[in-house]
């Protein structure tokens, strides 16, 4: 969803109300031929992408008719189709899909995700959260180094521990430090599948704790007073949701 070089949310956005539009105007479910079709017509070229050689399926689309605030998946899965399964013509076939789970799953506790689903309203970010599992939970470890207890599942429960949750998860949507390609966060597309790890946005100077949060928002070289403000707001983040928890 985000491996393409222009990934802010509106052409990001814009690029699935448009591929969804012409899925179901150009293919069926019924017909494999129109879904390669579609498929040879919409996936993208590694030229547009910022890991070339990482496959990105064109049948990721809009669920909820055109709506683009509405859920983002997989347009030929067989829940949204009857029962009708059109996966082996995408660049992943149906095994491969049924068997991949992302970071979050081995990284997350079962109610950390739950406090992400309830705090993040759109698919959009959801995306960008959910797979920087790393930043959610150096968030709810500063958090816990704060108030002197990691968060139980009761507290992340807490609707005032959800929407300061949410304020720190915004961050994600419109963080204005992060780099041009800051958005995989602490990873840095190179060639082909090449990543590289992100430079410290202090260079050489000292780093804190809170700087575990500037590489997960993607961010780049920073001069001494952004830096400082950079710091302050995750920082206040943090506190926030730390006071919330009760």
């Amino acid at each position: 969803m985000y491996n393409h070089r222009k990934s802010d949310e509106p052409a990001l956005m814009a690029r699935l109300v448009e591929r969804t539009r012409a899925f179901r105007k150009d293919a069926s479910i019924e017909d494999e031929a129109s879904l390669r079709a579609f498929r040879a017509r919409w996936e993208d070229p590694p030229a547009v992408k910022l890991l070339g050689e990482l496959a990105s399926c064109p049948f990721l689309g809009l669920l909820d008719g055109l709506d683009p605030a509405g859920r983002v998946g997989c347009l030929v899965h067989p829940l949204q189709n009857n029962g009708v399964d059109g996966r082996d013509c995408g660049v992943y076939d149906r095994f491969i899909c049924e068997d991949y789970l992302c970071a979050a799953h081995a990284v997350l506790k079962r109610e950390e995700v739950a406090l992400v689903i309830a705090a993040v309203p759109d698919s959009y970010l959801y995306g960008l959260v959910i797979t920087n599992p790393r930043l959610i939970r150096t968030f709810f470890e500063l958090a816990a180094t704060e108030r002197g207890a990691y968060p139980t599942a009761r507290e992340l429960e807490r609707e005032e521990a959800i929407e300061a949750a949410r304020d720190f998860f915004e961050l994600v949507r419109d963080w204005p430090y992060r780099d041009v390609d800051g958005i995989f966060g602490a990873v840095v597309p190179g060639e082909g599948l090449e990543t590289t790890r992100r430079a410290h946005p202090a260079g050489d100077g000292e780093a804190v704790p809170v700087d575990t949060l500037l590489l997960g928002l993607g961010t780049r070289a920073l001069s001494v007073d952004e830096l400082s403000d950079a710091r302050a707001r995750v920082s206040e983040a943090v506190s926030a949701f730390a006071a919330a928890l009760g």
